[in-house]
């Protein structure tokens, strides 16, 4: 993770997944790999400058497991926001088990337009 974002993602629970941070001059995009989590058991909510995505991933439904390397149960990811992103343009899909959510960035440097006046 770059200098820039060390401390930005803070994770909690019995499992962690994989975060992708990615930001362009428009937009700040967050990938978040939760393979065989639902989309109901997902929970997106921003508080103050963090966003938080909380969800559980059901063990399979077996009577006997022999071997196991994949991970199950609650987790929580939460993600620092900067002053940059308009949180409310926040925009969530689940797609192929990877979550990702997109907010816009506002604009810091542009070019104002000089309009000459008539005298």
């Amino acid at each position: 993770m770059s200098s820039e974002l060390e401390d930005e993602v803070q994770v909690w629970g019995s499992w962690s997944p994989p975060v992708d941070i990615r930001i362009s001059t428009e937009k700040l995009r967050i990938f978040v790999e939760v393979p065989g989590v639902d989309s109901s058991s997902l929970l997106l909510r921003i508080e103050g400058n963090q966003l938080i995505v909380e969800g559980r991933k059901m063990p399979p439904r077996a009577k006997k497991i022999l071997f196991t390397e994949r991970e199950y149960g609650d987790f929580s990811v939460m993600i620092k926001l900067n002053e940059e992103v308009l949180t409310d343009t926040g925009t969530a899909k689940l797609e192929n088990g990877v979550l990702e959510i997109d907010f816009k960035r506002r604009k810091r440097n542009f070019t104002l337009k000089l309009e000459e006046k008539d005298e």
